[in-house]
């Protein structure tokens, strides 16, 4: 099998993401659509419940595989890199069997304690099963990846995204119109009463959710059978003559013991990295409530919207996960590719003590990432409300709730960004306490922020934005220094700020001043979803021309493949 370089997986890996993202987003525009903020919230408290569960049982496990793949592979220990491949596969599906059937009959007593309504634990039911899908396909993921192979991770990304979209978008549309159906009929659905149809709207939106995760159940499991065909017809290039030339192995117990080692740091990393979300949760609602009673005007743009004051809590909340977060959360997702492209790299240099490739590794995989979010989060930070205006432009009260936080959003688009890929340069460093250190940091920042902010009058879901720009850059600052300290190499200040901030500010001056010039000039109706397109059009163009004109990287590491293909 030919070892992707990691020019070449990232590439394989932004192309899957950029796919996935897309209609990820196209998946919750339509949900958003149809089941509003109310619904939205639902949705996002079931995954904010679940995701520490699945941060701890399966978090750690693509990395750690990837990482121990690397090394197995690296010192030529073949039958031993089969032998953890099943280990692995055994241990972690036998650990996600497990984990699924404590957590299905604590659903709806958990949703219950932590949200005070058991609407969120139907969802929370649907999407549990998909954790031992996740568990038994992550090994494989992370087991190609460190043998520095994306495919199986792209493909099987792709398939479970565009599953998601149908299973998902079907399943939530079906329950929405059967729980309504019958509240007309009987005026109650599985045994649950309603006194009007705003009560019967809010409960068939409960079940929509459900129905949303349930198709993500489903869309896992699909995409785990694909990725163990893969692994079954395809196989990973060790052929029988690498594996007869070392055939001791560890025992299994060894074997086990390391993966969790490695596993159970980047797990309780994960676990803490999900703090901003459980904070969100635990405090966006309270919080909104409690400003609410003391400034009832501050709302009044939801309320006289239509918003019911008792369901103005979870409103808030789902809009601001369902449209700001949702937005916000797209460039990260793809720096956080790249550092899962350099795991393998880093772990094999780091384990042959290369010191120089290790800096090249670490410079280069910033760099990228730098390029890809200083842009990302200043369009964000312009255009964020025109951009919610495209995308949700039947959910006007959705809109108003999420639009102010999109400037401070973007620009904590930029410090997690840069964050995301150092957390897994800090596993393969096998420096996972610091991250466990960091996340912990940001956790008691976002959580002093959300009481302190949100409950201030005229503050209200504002200060949740506030509150994870503060968070996201202190933590970019102490993961910064935690790798270049880790590593003992120098960073590329001038790779990985100078030249992508400049020509992030030169994309953004063109975005405004387009924009006013047409005003000014009134040759088209600037305000319109055109002109928002022609002006990011604009400082895309602006930004890749200064960053041609600027950089190495498009000439070294692009343009100098192509030619030499050629």
């Amino acid at each position: 099998m030919k070892k992707q370089g990691f020019i070449k997986g990232s590439l394989i890996l932004l192309s899957s993401v950029v796919i996935t993202k897309v209609l990820g987003l196209v998946y919750r525009v339509l949900l958003t659509r149809s089941v509003g903020g109310t619904g939205m919230g639902y949705f996002a408290g079931a995954f904010s419940v679940f995701t520490p569960v699945m941060a701890v049982a399966a978090a750690g496990i693509p990395s750690s595989i990837a990482r121990i793949a690397a090394e197995e592979y690296a010192l030529e220990r073949y039958a031993n890199l089969h032998k953890v491949k099943r280990t692995a596969m055994m241990f972690f599906a036998f650990m996600g069997i497990a984990i699924t059937l404590v957590m299905l009959p604590l659903a709806l007593p958990v949703t219950q304690l932590l949200t005070g309504s058991r609407c969120g634990g139907y969802a929370l039911i649907a999407l549990i099963p998909s954790l031992f899908f996740c568990s038994v396909m992550s090994v494989l993921r992370g087991y190609y990846e460190g043998l520095h192979n994306m495919y199986p991770t792209a493909v099987s990304e792709i398939i479970e995204t565009v599953l998601r979209l149908v299973f998902g978008l079907g399943l939530a549309f079906a329950a929405q119109k059967i729980a309504l159906d019958a509240f007309a009929q009987n005026g109650e659905f599985l045994g649950i009463a309603c006194s009007d149809m705003q009560q019967a709207e809010q409960i068939s939106a409960a079940f929509a959710a459900a129905g949303a995760v349930a198709g993500t159940s489903l869309s896992s499991a699909v995409a785990c059978v694909c990725v163990i065909l893969y692994s079954r017809f395809r196989g990973d290039g060790i052929t029988r003559q690498m594996l007869c030339a070392d055939k001791v192995t560890d025992p299994a117990g060894t074997i086990v013991r390391r993966l969790l080692s490695y596993s159970l740091p980047v797990g309780i990393s994960a676990l803490i990295s999900t703090l901003t979300g459980m904070i969100d949760m635990l405090t966006i609602a309270p919080c909104v409530e409690k400003a609410y009673a003391a400034d009832p005007s501050g709302f009044s743009f939801l309320t006289g919207a239509g918003v019911p004051p008792d369901q103005l809590p979870n409103f808030v909340y789902g809009s601001y996960t369902a449209l700001a977060l949702a937005l916000a959360g797209l460039a990260p997702t793809l720096t956080a590719m790249l550092g899962k492209s350099s795991l393998a790299a880093v772990s094999e240099t780091a384990a042959k003590g290369d010191k120089a490739m290790l800096g090249k590794n670490i410079n280069r995989m910033l760099s990228l990432c730098a390029y890809i979010v200083f842009p990302c989060g200043a369009m964000l930070g312009i255009f964020g409300k025109d951009i919610l205006q495209m995308l949700f432009s039947a959910r006007s009260s959705e809109i108003a709730a999420a639009a102010p936080c999109m400037v401070y959003l973007g620009a904590a688009v930029v410090f997690m960004g840069i964050s995301l890929p150092c957390f897994t340069t800090l596993h393969a460093l096998k420096k996972s306490a610091w991250v466990t250190v960091i996340m912990l940091v940001g956790g008691a920042i976002k959580l002093i922020g959300n009481i302190v902010l949100i409950r201030r009058p005229g503050f209200a879901l504002t200060g949740a934005a506030v509150s994870m720009l503060i968070c996201e850059a202190v933590i970019c600052v102490m993961c910064l220094a935690a790798v270049f300290k880790s590593a003992k190499v120098r960073p590329a200040v001038k790779s990985i700020l100078v030249k992508p901030l400049y020509a992030c500010v030169m994309a953004s001056l063109t975005a405004v001043l387009f924009t006013e010039i047409m005003e000014k000039m009134r040759l088209m109706p600037i305000k319109s979803h055109f002109g928002t397109l022609l002006s990011m059009l604009f400082s895309v163009i602006m930004y890749l021309i200064v960053v041609a004109i600027l950089c190495e990287m498009p000439k070294s590491s692009i343009l100098l493949r192509i030619y030499k293909k050629k």
